[in-house]
């Protein structure tokens, strides 16, 4: 028996293989699949692009090719977009490669689509990243505070868990606050239907009552924060009669999160893309952060939870694969943290000015100064905003993919370079509770197919960086990367046995913090309004059985009869007034452009429309098509959760 970390969502989930291809474990339908769609599709084999088709060569014609670019381009026209899928090992070398050997920090990932409001705001207030709980608090909880997420379709397991707890303890009360009723709001005490995009003022209104009551923790607020008096000031703005109003709930609605934060009872919250994915996105996680300051409750009281979409977004994090990030949580603007870098890597001249972030980077192709764009392990194609808009750049610019399957964005590509899967290579990834396990291999790759880390060793190799890039095996990689964590919050460099979770149960158990003052900080959480030039909000989200743009479980037939056909939730009373019937195809057009899905009536907000974001090409033209690519000025994470539309029924 080998153990496989599960590759989707961020959870963590262990899979054990038996007798080749026999998977057992606590999992959802997605991984149990695996051996269903591990072989159909595969790149088998690198490509290169002559005119309008591809020609097969071998690796070492693919290797020349790459070195021939990379020596003629200079750093800045070269950027790497990776993955939150990808093993630490491969994150390590990679971010290696651009920041320390080709001295570019034009470094950035996917994760900047899910979980970069949430980091930030971690940053601003706790004064690093990373959740302060883990999935033990969950077995104590008693209030589940969910907002801006769907832990039951997109983390069933761990919304497994939150109803085991609610079985076991008959006072666990779990609300949740979406303009949909999802499958988590079905299964919740009380589902508070909010008009989409105004969490902020919801959860300033519940720290305004919190306030005027009485309620707030003044002790834990004068002992272990600062800048309390400037978010009140915020929040005064937003009293219950006007908060309801401009997010469409009740006061009633209000006063409950008010109660159930300043009761007694252990709150845990927990939020995902709908928080995080907005023009406003770090100030609606600043808010709910600043009611969990405003209560005292961290640690045995409660705590903050963000859900992470990918199986190693965290370790990603932990490693740097942002456009400021080094290993360690280390930045390249600090010089400190720059030196420590240069000296355990003995080089010199890492660039002291963060890079630029994916979107910024797709106008850069279009203004013709990134000249070469690496894709790993990633969909840009389907998963980036604003799909006309990146498409073209795709065109314009030298791509290349990195992936172990054919995919949407491999169509514009000018290399193709095909990778292992999970369970043909080994690794390590990080799960949302900040806990650290290995991936065993256990599956022959294809022939051609090679794991990440090895691809850029062997480039760099080829390219003079023999004494950078020495690795033989992931593990000599692994070992390497925790060493740069030696006194850092992300602390393993002392560990040799895993599962290892860095940081303990309670990341910040003393009450001591990551911030200058080593006080938490409080901070105004302000409201930015949206566009509104449409007659619907587009809202997006996942389905159960799939995985982002579908590229492994849309092979599995079992696993596409959920998503199939490609639908769109739609209040029923709005459907009326435009003469819809349930199944009825539509267009949906925004400004940016359109896409075509059929109806199917839901409880949802009025004015507010649902799809899932991740059908591919093959299905029509993608939902992102419609969403503009206007992102949150402190995370710079695409506002995607928020889109001015038309309906017409076709």
């Amino acid at each position: 028996m080998s153990e496989l970390v599960c590759p989707y969502c961020g959870v963590g989930c262990s899979i054990k293989v038996y007798e080749g291809f026999k998977l057992k474990g606590r999992l959802c339908k997605k991984p149990l699949k695996i051996p269903e769609a591990l072989y159909k599709g595969r790149l088998e084999t690198p490509f290169y692009r002559k005119g309008n088709s591809f020609k097969a060569v071998d690796w070492e014609t693919a290797y020349t090719i790459l070195k021939e670019k990379l020596t003629e381009l200079s750093p800045e026209e070269i950027f790497f977009y990776l993955s939150g899928q990808l093993t630490t090992e491969a994150i390590y070398v990679v971010n290696k490669f651009a920041k320390g050997f080709l001295k570019t920090n034009n470094v950035d990932s996917n994760s900047r689509l899910c979980v970069s409001s949430s980091a930030v705001a971690y940053k601003m207030v706790f004064g690093s990243d990373g959740p302060p709980c883990c999935y033990d608090d969950i077995e104590s909880g008693e209030v589940f505070f969910i907002i801006g997420a769907n832990p039951a379709v997109s983390f069933p397991m761990l919304f497994r868990r939150i109803l085991n707890r609610r079985l076991k303890a008959k006072n666990t009360f779990i609300v949740t606050v979406d303009p949909l009723e999802t499958e988590t709001a079905r299964k919740s005490d009380v589902h508070i239907p909010i008009k989409a995009g105004t969490d902020t003022v919801f959860l300033n209104a519940v720290l305004y009552l919190l306030y005027k009551k009485g309620r707030v923790n003044w002790e834990f607020i004068n002992k272990h924060t600062i800048g309390f008096e400037k978010a009140l000031a915020e929040a005064l703005k937003f009293p219950p009669s006007v908060a309801s109003k401009i997010c469409g709930v009740t006061q009633k609605d209000i006063n409950l999160v008010a109660d159930l934060f300043s009761s007694k009872r252990k709150l845990i919250s927990l939020w995902c893309l709908g928080l995080n994915q907005s023009f406003n996105g770090t100030m609606k996680v600043i808010s709910l952060l600043n009611l969990h300051l405003a209560t005292g409750k961290l640690n045995e009281k409660g705590c903050p939870f963000s859900l992470t979409g990918q199986s190693n977004s965290m370790g990603g994090r932990e490693v740097g694969y942002t456009p400021f990030g080094l290993p360690g949580f280390r930045n390249v603007e600090i010089e400190e943290d720059r030196k420590f870098m240069e000296e355990f890597w003995d080089i010199e001249g890492i660039k002291p000015c963060k890079g630029p972030t994916i979107l910024s980077a797709i106008d850069l192709i279009l203004e013709g100064k990134i000249k070469l764009l690496w894709v790993i392990c990633t969909n840009p194609a389907i998963s980036l905003p604003n799909l006309n808009k990146v498409r073209k750049a795709l065109r314009e610019v030298f791509l290349v993919v990195q992936d172990a399957y054919w995919n949407d964005t491999a169509k514009f590509a000018d290399l193709i370079l095909p990778a292992c899967q999970v369970g043909e290579r080994e690794g390590f990834k990080t799960s949302m509770d900040r806990k650290i396990s290995f991936s065993h291999k256990v599956w022959k790759a294809p022939p051609c197919a090679k794991p990440d880390w090895l691809i850029f060793t062997e480039l760099a190799r080829k390219m003079g960086g023999e004494k950078l890039f020495p690795y033989k095996s992931s593990l000599q990689i692994f070992e390497e990367f925790s060493l740069t964590t030696q006194g850092r919050i992300c602390d393993i460099s002392r560990f040799n046995s895993f599962p290892l979770q860095w940081g303990g149960r309670w990341l910040y158990e003393d009450l001591i913090f990551k911030t200058p003052s080593g006080k938490a900080e409080f901070y105004p959480a302000e409201f930015y309004t949206s566009e509104a030039d449409g007659e619907f909000i587009l809202i997006t989200g996942r389905v159960a059985d799939q995985w982002h743009s579908m590229t492994r479980t849309g092979k599995s037939k079992s696993l596409l009869k959920s998503a199939l056909p490609p639908f769109v939730i739609m209040n029923p009373e709005d459907a009326l007034q435009k003469g819809i019937e349930e199944w009825d195809r539509v267009r949906i057009t925004s400004k940016n452009g359109w896409t075509e899905r059929f109806v199917r009536y839901g409880k949802i907000v009025k004015g507010h429309l649902f799809t899932p974001f991740g059908y591919p090409d093959e299905f029509g033209p993608p939902v992102n098509f419609l969403t503009s690519d206007r992102y949150d000025p402190f995370s710079e994470e695409p506002d995607l959760k928020y889109t001015c539309v038309r309906v017409e029924k076709i």
